[in-house]
């Protein structure tokens, strides 16, 4: 029988632990989109500052949840706590309130930490690596062999593979959940060589949380707006 083209990905990418990140993914999702959703709503306030706080909750999450995968690595970078898999960084992001959106419109090189995700600068350590003497006893040949290995070694110590998770949400529907690996383009954008969606992958609770014993100040019925998985609406607009 055949691979799954979406399973194979992830496993080349991922690692053994590729299947079962690209099942949690969307349930880690969706997951804190009701519970933002579900405090928007609770916060009854007219702007949605509070659901815009997802992106936050959404890192959180992919930390929390898939950081107890078995081949799992936290790594920190610049204020973020993130996970990786083989090395391979994987970033939630939302990028758009609505469907209509164009991923690849949405500029995602706002910060310098988001940059420091694909590139890093070499450390001290590092410079030993470099060619400084002239070797007089190598020919030409092997001088562009060394030069073609150090091109290569220097564009692995300040690079990072990154997969993304760009997904499109607002307080009342969560949109699209996709993702890829993804290189930084020099308008700040991002460029996808290919991206599956993960809206409809996966199924399932999160984790096994048992019910408190006491009581807490956030017992009963909290209000749960309608959430739909909208597919497509006319109008666009920003991420918040």
């Amino acid at each position: 029988m055949a691979i799954d083209a979406g399973r194979e990905w992830a496993l080349r990418t991922l690692g053994a632990d590729g299947v079962l990140v690209r099942d949690q993914i969307p349930a880690i999702i969706r997951d804190c989109h009701e519970k933002m959703a579900n405090a928007q709503a609770e916060a009854d306030m007219k702007h949605t500052g509070v659901y815009g706080q997802i992106w936050r909750k959404c890192l959180d999450e992919f930390v929390a949840v898939l950081g107890r995968l078995p081949s799992a690595e936290i790594i920190l970078r610049r204020g973020y706590k993130l996970v990786s898999f083989k090395g391979v960084v994987l970033f939630p992001w939302r990028f758009a309130r609505e469907s209509s959106t164009d991923v690849g419109s949405r500029p995602f090189a706002v910060s310098d930490t988001r940059i420091s995700l694909f590139r890093q600068e070499r450390d001290f350590a590092q410079q030993h690596l470099d060619i400084e003497f002239e070797h007089l006893e190598l020919t030409e040949e092997e001088r562009k062999l060394l030069d073609a290995e150090a091109k290569a070694l220097e564009e692995t110590l300040t690079s990072h593979r990154v997969v993304v998770v760009p997904y499109a949400s607002n307080p009342s529907a969560l949109h699209s959940i996709d993702w890829g690996e993804a290189t930084l383009e020099a308008d700040g954008c991002l460029a996808f060589a290919s991206m599956e969606s993960l809206l409809d992958v996966g199924s399932g609770s999160l984790v096994d949380v048992a019910p408190a014993e006491d009581e807490g100040f956030s017992d009963g019925p909290i209000p749960r707006p309608q959430l739909g998985m909208k597919k497509r609406e006319a109008d666009g607009g920003a991420h918040g």
